[in-house]
């Protein structure tokens, strides 16, 4: 082997021991080369998040209200189900009251004027619901009085008594008033407007008025109405006994079934 071809073959020898060193030399320039960014990149990340999040925040906001006011919704359906089935069971006429009120009226009472216990959650004022077992039998007065036992349900923030997008279309099966922009349609067995129903140990609802003189079958049938603004609610109690919530439909214009 001739001079040259040795002095190759060396040449070669040393560029595969020195390639992989001068590779990783590369390799680590790039890397450090791109390991940080920029001021300018980081704060055109914290103008975008800014953005994203100031356009969220609205659609987060609403979203909160729907949910609670479906809650509420809920809390009222639940309310006249637990009221009509502890009438039952223990054999006490159960009455659900109402701080029902059109928009800027004062929240209702009980036939007497008292307030429907504080709601410590909603800063001291009245629970929207009260449940009061009313003891004496046929000899009841159809009052809040200190000797008996209520149970209030939380109020939930930003939901109103009444109709928005409704107006004043009442859902079909809603047999009570017309009129329900106080947010209820339930009434005496005269027919006067009132913001309270009452079950009986049958579990029948049945309407009363402030003389706690109590209507037939079939005189407790009413709704509530809530709203939020852009969503309707109404829990419907029939005749007989039975709640179902509709929402108002703006599509169809109509209540759901």
């Amino acid at each position: 082997m001739c001079d040259s071809e040795l002095e190759s073959g060396a040449e070669a020898a040393r560029g595969l021991l020195y390639e992989p060193v001068a590779m990783r030399d590369r390799i680590q320039t790039r890397i450090g080369g791109r390991a940080g960014f920029t001021l300018v990149e980081i704060m055109i990340v914290i103008a975008i998040i800014g953005a994203v999040a100031a356009l969220g925040t609205p659609a987060m906001d609403r979203f909160f209200v729907d949910l609670r006011t479906r809650a509420a919704a809920r809390d009222t359906a639940d309310a006249m189900r637990i009221a009509r089935a502890e009438a039952i069971r223990t054999g006490d006429a159960h009455i659900l009251f109402f701080s029902a009120a059109a928009s800027g009226g004062p929240p209702a009472t009980d036939p007497a004027g008292t307030a429907l216990g504080a709601d410590l959650g909603a800063g001291g004022g009245p629970f929207p619901i009260l449940t009061l077992r009313d003891l004496g039998g046929s000899a009841r007065n159809c009052l809040i009085d200190g000797v008996e036992t209520w149970e209030g349900t939380p109020a939930q923030r930003d939901v109103a008594w009444g109709s928005t997008l409704s107006g004043t279309t009442s859902v079909p099966s809603d047999t009570g008033l017309a009129d329900h922009s106080s947010g209820s349609s339930f009434r005496t067995p005269a027919g006067a407007a009132v913001t309270w129903v009452a079950f009986g140990p049958d579990g029948v609802p049945v309407g009363f008025d402030a003389a706690c003189t109590v209507g037939g079958v079939g005189s407790g049938g009413g709704a509530i109405y809530l709203t939020n603004g852009r969503r309707d609610y109404a829990i419907v109690l029939s005749p007989l006994g039975s709640v179902r919530v509709h929402t108002w439909n703006a599509g169809a214009n109509a209540w759901t079934n």
